[in-house]
């Protein structure tokens, strides 16, 4: 594997923000919600550790990401586009996807920090952390964002709950909470550099809505999908950035786990991952019930690496694969849930046999690529589509190519810690 030192610079910077780009597309397509939100987190989460030769705790920083960055699948921000469509409220808009932007990376990028600094919290005070972090999303959501305080959405139209301010007390109490037990400087600059890309990557995704339905009214991509596209990629650069401008710290030494677990154990993980992100949705009737359930499967995370793999890669995948059955009702029920229990056991098999960050990261690109052509061709086939899956095929190939031709390689001396 190529070493940090002698990867090329623009690499640091096209890898994340052309796979988060490709992600946060995906996600608007194959998922929605905070579920479908894992997307893009879990595949910039593994582009990272590919960067920074973090094989030792890629799983850990896979699914630290696809939770962290599925904390903002809950925010609403349908009726913020209708206010931008509006002269009068244009600006007001833009402000409210540059807060929600914000609050988004800020509170993803803590999470990718805390799993790149890992070692240095006891796993009591990480749990406690999140413990806080779901405390600070209720007070925020309770104080500013249910009495409307501060508001981007419609206040005479079906008005939308908003949980942006949530999400940044939430964000902040973790840090200072870890800032305190043991020091949180990576976290930290991983959450404001995420603020900073997330709120000009969804402000400027947004404004290209406007203005181009203007200029391009009938655009074949759509520019909703414009919109989705340059988040992806604004914020996955910031990521890149700071991975970039900290590489030194972040350069993980240590040598790679290679135990391995039973079949029936792996899949009982994969169960409990997908348990936890499906069936706790019922019982919890809260504005924030993701973020309940996403600071549980971090805390369980800390104590197993394959039930970490099960989390970032099977339940994200089975996610994407219910949104297909669901968006299908045409085709056979019973054949359809053959299809998403079949394939989540096989993902979930997979992951779990000596799993590493560079087939992990192929893998979940290429099935969420692979889901979007299978909801896109089978029938009822729309040639809508057409443009967005060649653009989908075009990134996937090019951050293939990337992570192959820079990745690939074993380091010396790796087999030797194999055995």
């Amino acid at each position: 594997m190529v070493g940090t030192a002698a990867r090329p610079s623009w690499l640091w910077f096209a890898l994340p923000a052309v796979t988060m780009s490709l992600g946060w597309a995906l996600r608007g397509y194959i998922g929605g919600g905070p579920l479908g939100a894992m997307i893009p987190g879990a595949m910039v989460g593994l582009a990272l550790c590919l960067l920074l030769d973090r094989e030792a705790d890629a799983a850990l920083i896979a699914a630290f990401a696809a939770i962290g960055v599925g904390f903002g699948g809950q925010m609403t921000y349908g009726q913020t586009v209708g206010i931008s469509f509006q002269p009068e409220t244009l600006c007001w808009g833009l402000t409210g996807f540059a807060v929600k932007g914000a609050a988004w990376g800020l509170l993803g990028g803590a999470i990718i920090g805390a799993a790149f600094t890992r070692e240095h919290y006891r796993t009591r005070d990480l749990i406690t952390g999140f413990g806080l972090m779901v405390l600070g999303t209720w007070a925020g959501w309770k104080l500013l964002n249910e009495p409307k305080l501060i508001y981007f959405s419609n206040r005479y139209d079906k008005p939308r709950p908003e949980i942006w301010a949530g999400m940044i007390a939430g964000a902040l109490l973790l840090l200072l909470w870890l800032t305190w037990r043991a020091g949180a400087r990576l976290p930290w600059r991983f959450a404001l550099w995420g603020a900073i890309g997330g709120g000009i990557g969804f402000a400027s995704g947004a404004a290209w809505q406007v203005w181009g339905r203007q200029i391009v009214p009938h655009l074949p991509l759509g520019w909703w999908k414009v919109m989705e596209l340059t988040f992806g990629a604004v914020l996955g650069l910031a990521y890149g950035w700071c991975a970039w401008r900290y590489r030194v710290e972040l350069t993980s030494g240590r040598a790679p786990s290679r135990r391995k677990i039973s079949v029936w154990s792996a899949l009982g993980l994969g169960v409990v991952a997908i348990a936890a992100g499906f069936l706790l949705y019922p019982f919890l009737h809260t504005r924030f019930t993701y973020t309940i359930v996403g600071a549980m499967l971090l805390s369980l995370a800390l104590f197993s690496e394959t039930l970490c793999w099960q989390i970032g890669i099977t339940l994200t995948y089975c996610a994407f694969a219910f949104d297909f059955l669901k968006n299908k009702p045409e085709l056979s029920s019973p054949a359809m849930w053959v299809f998403v229990i079949g394939t989540t056991i096989g993902i979930a098999l997979v992951t779990s046999r000596s799993p590493r960050m560079l087939p992990m990261f192929l893998w979940i690109s290429w099935t969420a690529v692979g889901m979007s052509l299978l909801k896109s061709f089978i029938p009822p086939v729309s040639s809508k589509p057409v443009m967005m899956e060649s653009l989908f095929l075009v990134q996937a190939a090019l951050v293939t190519v990337w992570a192959v031709r820079y990745f690939s390689q074993r380091p010396i001396g790796e087999d030797a810690q194999d055995g």
